[in-house]
């Protein structure tokens, strides 16, 4: 009996324990709150991104269960990528489908990349033959983006490193190309004036277009202390 009475006792107290405890978990809802909102990272709007490729249209709600997240929580997905461009919402179903941006933005990575591999086998020979650092590069609108470099035990006059870039009106590699585009050159550097670098850079189109045409004629770029002073620079160019 004595045993019945503690276990009834003990009962007795537990409501108030428990209670105390669910008076403790009040924070729950907010944690709750607080994981769901955690769900709208990076990470869940791949994940959007990779569902979404799936359909050819698809709506929000069942966009949603497919995620296993809220509706509201799949709409403000869906609105963030909406104003960046990457969903768009078909006016008359208000379904949601992929844009072509991602197309885009996969084609110049897959661009790049292959020009880097194909390059790299020439780039080597060259700076073994020649025992000067080289350089992979590319024009993106008026600038020299450097892709990739191979160094030599030279020192090098100018550390252009893979993914900077310098104004193409100002370096022998620009310059060089630019000759190759000398028809479109204004629609690829604009009319000028241009990037002064230093007191010998070219700032007018009139002083390019005479530049390139000499390029042409030669063979060859150069560069005039018109990056860096002190440095001189002559590059082939396959006009």
């Amino acid at each position: 009996m004595v045993t019945a009475r503690n276990e009834q006792a003990a009962g007795s107290r537990a409501p108030g324990s428990r209670a105390r405890r669910g008076k403790g978990s009040e924070g729950g809802p907010v944690a709750d709150a607080q994981a769901r909102r955690a769900r709208s990272t990076t990470g869940d709007l791949l994940n959007l991104v990779e569902q979404l490729s799936n359909f050819d249209r698809i709506g929000v709600t069942r966009l949603a269960r497919h995620l296993d997240v809220p509706v509201p929580t799949a709409y403000r997905m869906l609105r963030a990528l909406e104003q960046t461009g990457y969903v768009e919402q078909l006016p008359e179903s208000k379904e949601y489908r992929l844009t072509l941006k991602l197309f885009e933005l996969g084609s110049r990575v897959a661009s790049r990349t292959t020009l880097r591999d194909l390059a790299a086998v020439e780039v080597e020979r060259l700076a073994q033959q020649s025992g000067l650092a080289s350089n992979v590069s590319v024009l993106v609108g008026g600038d020299v983006l450097y892709l990739a470099q191979v160094k030599t035990e030279e020192l090098l006059a100018v550390n252009l490193t893979p993914g900077s870039r310098a104004p193409a009106t100002c370096t022998a590699m620009g310059k060089a190309m630019l000759a190759v585009e000398f028809r479109n050159v204004r629609t690829v550097v604009g009319p000028g004036p241009y990037p002064r670098q230093t007191e010998h850079s070219i700032t007018t189109y009139e002083e390019l277009v005479t530049e390139l045409a000499k390029i042409q004629r030669l063979g060859y770029a150069v560069d005039r202390q018109e990056l860096n002073l002190g440095v001189r620079l002559r590059l082939p160019a396959a006009t």
